[in-house]
């Protein structure tokens, strides 16, 4: 079993316009699907065809029927009900113009204090069935910073490997519990690591990224870099990874997803080097979709036999 954690869940509205333009009228078939960075692993981890279970907060009507929406898809829930509303996440994906737009509402759900009790409990619960706990994605305002310190504590002390991919003081904080994988993309890892955003980070830079996570704890560190594929660091051994050109519908998701092929190939006992061309050809089948948390797995079985992987001295 795989139980993902998304805090700051969302329902996501797809509209994909064959030209959009401002301040005109579209009338466009929309898409509904569940969404948080861990409900997009959790949709991926399910179509490789492993047992996963998706909790967290959910809050309201939206938070209602995303769960009924997951549990169409055959994705296992235990979410904690809270106070408010599950925000709403809209894109407009403009195909002649090759644009994402996105409309993020921001979160109008409430976190009691009773709330973090029972949070830390399901986290306790889930953990001692499942190999890995993956925590993704921010954490909503009024909980503690260090949220997912405690949370990633909870599940190790109950035998759980845990992995995050999170940004900010997300990140932050949660590398200071030392899991086992952490996966952010390249300028979340260099601002994690107090290195002003540039448009490109050299080679050493980053792998001095990868060390200083390794130094907390971190026993397999990944920066994702987009179109130019991954890095990847454990022990004395680093990787780099290329992966090959393709005709990208949407980037939403595809490092959720990444993070999902991951801990999947992990799950299924594979070393970090198979894990992470797992991952990338997870991330980059997710990119031919239009949807988040979606993968053709005829598209991972072909993209797997083109990603390139060359260990680092």
């Amino acid at each position: 079993m795989i139980t993902t954690v998304t805090l700051n869940t969302a329902l996501d509205i797809i509209y994909r316009a064959p030209a959009f333009h401002m301040d005109q009228v579209h009338r466009l078939p929309g898409i509904t699907v569940p969404g948080g960075k861990g409900i997009n692993a959790a949709r991926v981890i399910h179509t490789l065809g492993e047992s996963v279970t998706a909790t967290g907060f959910v809050a309201g009507y939206n938070g209602q029927k995303m769960q009924f929406l997951l549990q169409q898809e055959g994705v296992r829930c235990e979410f904690i009900e809270v106070q408010g509303e599950t925000r709403l996440a809209i894109t407009v994906l403009d195909q002649q113009q090759g644009t994402q737009t996105e409309l993020i509402e921001q979160a109008s759900s409430y976190v009691t204090p009773e709330s973090l009790i029972l949070l830390e409990q399901q986290i306790e619960k889930a953990a001692r069935t499942s190999a890995w706990v993956l925590f993704s994605g921010s954490i909503p305002e009024g909980c503690p910073a260090d949220l997912y310190a405690t949370l990633i504590q909870i599940a190790k002390a109950q035998g759980a490997q845990t992995a995050l991919d999170a940004s900010g003081e997300a990140l932050r904080y949660g590398l200071q519990a030392s899991p086992d994988l952490v996966k952010p993309n390249e300028d979340e890892a260099c601002a994690w690591a107090g290195i002003p955003t540039a448009d490109h980070y050299s080679d050493q830079t980053l792998d001095d990224v990868l060390t200083a996570m390794l130094d907390h704890g971190v026993q397999m560190a990944t920066i994702s870099l987009g179109k130019h594929g991954a890095i990847a660091a454990q022990g004395s051994a680093r990787y780099r990874l290329h992966v090959p050109q393709l005709d990208i519908v949407s980037a939403l998701g595809s490092g959720d997803a990444m993070a999902a092929g991951m801990v999947t190939a992990a799950y299924r006992g594979a070393e970090l080097a198979e894990m992470l061309r797992y991952g990338a050809a997870c991330g980059s089948a997710c990119a031919l979709q239009p949807i988040a948390g979606k993968v053709d797995l005829q598209d991972v079985q072909h993209i797997l036999q083109h990603i390139k992987i060359t260990p680092e001295s």
